[in-house]
């Protein structure tokens, strides 16, 4: 039988317990970071839409242009990916807490043309002091058409500066 470390069986620092139960956002926090989330210059160029979010949680659309086509006129997969990508960075940035993607691997199940709505949810499937991990579906019609998981790098920097968020907000996350 194989070990299996328990909390406390580590040296400490080595592994962070965290609680996949999130308290609300502090109301001003969940202001200004939907206001900055919505500011994004790539979203604004490709015309996508921030849906909804929330701390490990977050939902992005747009619908394919032919400027996002490749050269034999189906989407680009970089406009799939870059869809993906705004969904988890405003996930891992939705406790306040600056994050920065350092991992992405995408597979890719099906085309999408021009026209295509295409809808991108991430969704944290753990997370430590200092990383974190996302499971990023992309979909047109509800049906799969890309999948990701991805890690980001937590830092100790916070929007807006440490002093906004509450002490307990900022042990906690």
């Amino acid at each position: 039988m194989g070990y299996v470390p328990v909390r406390g069986d580590c040296l400490e620092g080595t592994v962070n317990s965290v609680s996949n139960e999130v308290q609300e956002l502090p109301a001003e926090g969940r202001d200004r970071l939907d206001a900055l989330f919505r500011s994004d210059p790539l979203m604004s160029e490709l015309g996508a839409e921030l849906l909804a979010w929330s701390p490990g949680l977050a939902t992005v659309q747009a619908i394919v242009q032919v400027a996002h086509t490749n050269f034999i006129g189906g989407g680009h997969g970089g406009i799939v990916f870059s869809l993906g990508d705004i969904a988890m960075s405003f996930a891992s940035n939705g406790y306040g807490r600056q994050a920065l993607a350092t991992q992405i691997d995408i597979s890719y199940h099906r085309g999408v043309l021009p026209g295509d709505l295409v809808v991108a949810t991430a969704s944290e499937i753990s997370r430590t002091r200092r990383f974190a991990h996302h499971r990023v579906e992309m979909k047109v019609n509800e049906r799969l058409v890309a999948s990701a998981t991805g890690t980001t790098y937590r830092t100790d920097e916070w929007h807006f500066g440490a002093e906004f968020w509450p002490d307990e907000w900022r042990g906690k996350y």
